[in-house]
């Protein structure tokens, strides 16, 4: 769900952006300050859930947990997904800033839903009701981007209905897992239930799952495209763009193994672009007017694994760390500094 910048036209990203700039005012002047540190925790769980990868046919799919969080923040759920979503474009470019309006809308558009369902009606915060705002708020998710990519052009028809297809399954595994916590935790402690599912999370071995990532070689027929995801896992099916300039020369897809072969272009200078599914992509400039080939012309086919993904990339601890100490660093500025001017208002009062 992770819409890269680059994707969609620019009047959806400043569309997205209209709608959520303001959902984020109207969260942060309703933000108690006892919720606080509850924001931060949950934050950092939607920060670390969106790192679970899960392959799913030709591409990856990973939790949302935007129903649960609703469940347990209400409507401030929007601004948690915000947070997480801006430091995962930051630190791991998992989407960008100018889509991060989009991508707001798509996930915490309807975890906004559910935490004001859950504050109305009160009463529907069972495990079996739970489990239906759980697996119905990715389902929304799901439609909400496929709507996105719809409104793109004719060229993001098939990706809008595999973006829908490809979330049935997560709404009904986060619908179960949804029902499951919250009856396990409302039997043993409510107060549990967010740090319990952060620790869960802190458990997983997470790996990036949006991030595409490719390398280009030039070869005596021309140029040889590998696209893969952090993990090793080729992206297979996505569709090659070769520009000179401004200039679509050629195009193609991608197979099995993640290879496109592409003819050199008469250029000096060319720009390959692969435009994955879900809103993947990724960028190469390759110059042409020196270069030699890199594959020997007895190569009869080319590797389907580049030196520089034959191992397992290690994930990025540092970077998670610093997201999380981010989110609880803020969290705890905000809530001593809301205590000092508390105290100080109690101060002057008494005199």
């Amino acid at each position: 769900m992770h819409i890269a910048d680059g994707v969609l036209p620019a009047w959806v990203s400043a569309g997205g952006w209209a709608i959520t700039i303001p959902g984020l005012g109207l969260s942060l002047r309703r933000l108690p300050p006892e919720d606080i540190p509850r924001l931060g925790l949950l934050t950092a769980a939607v920060f670390m859930a969106s790192l679970i990868h899960v392959p799913l046919g030709p591409t990856s799919v990973h939790l949302v947990l935007n129903g649960l969080t609703g469940i347990l923040l209400g409507p401030l759920a929007f601004l948690a997904f915000f947070v997480a979503l801006l430091l995962q474009a930051l630190l791991f470019q998992f989407g960008g800033l100018f889509s991060l309006g989009v991508n707001t809308l798509v996930m915490g558009g309807p975890a906004f839903l559910v935490g004001w369902l859950s504050r109305r009606y009160p009463g529907i915060i069972r495990p079996f009701f739970s489990g239906i705002l759980g697996g119905g708020a990715v389902l929304f998710s799901g439609i909400l981007l496929a709507l996105v990519l719809s409104l793109s052009g004719e060229a993001f028809y098939q990706v809008a209905r595999l973006a829908l297809v490809a979330h049935l399954p997560v709404a009904a595994v986060e619908g179960m897992v949804t029902a499951l916590t919250v009856a396990a935790l409302r039997r043993i402690s409510p107060g549990l239930l967010p740090v319990a599912l952060t620790l869960a999370l802190l458990w997983v071995a997470p790996a990036q799952a949006h991030r595409l990532d490719m390398d280009v070689y030039i070869i005596p027929s021309g140029l040889r495209v590998e696209a893969y995801f952090p993990d090793g896992t080729p992206a297979r099916g996505d569709q090659v763009l070769l520009f000179c300039g401004n200039r679509k020369v050629a195009s193609t897809v991608t197979d099995k193994k993640g290879i496109a072969l592409l003819p050199r272009p008469r250029c000096a200078e060319a720009h390959v672009v692969v435009m994955g599914k879900l809103g993947h992509r990724a960028e190469r400039t390759v110059r042409l007017s020196s270069a030699r080939p890199q594959a020997p012309a007895t190569t009869p086919s080319p590797s389907p694994v580049s030196p520089a993904r034959s191992h397992r990339e290690p994930f990025p601890i540092n970077g998670v760390l610093a997201g999380l100490g981010f989110i609880f660093g803020l969290a705890g500025f905000i809530l001593s500094w809301d205590t000092r001017r508390r105290l100080n208002r109690l101060a002057s009062s008494r005199d």
